[in-house]
């Protein structure tokens, strides 16, 4: 069985400079820095561009 590839999150807080979130497919919270960064699509562009 695969783990969760954190697909789907939402941000929780921000607390001394770092930001905590949480997925919402597993419910596992951590640090915003951890997670990969994905490519992200603009409505009026069709480069990706990263985010966190």
């Amino acid at each position: 069985m695969q783990g969760c590839q954190h697909e789907r999150t939402e941000f929780l807080y921000r607390r001394d400079g770092v930001d905590y979130i949480r997925c919402l497919d597993c419910g596992q919270v951590f640090e915003a820095e951890d997670l990969d960064t994905v490519p992200v699509y603009d409505d009026e562009e069709e480069k990706p561009r990263k985010r966190r």
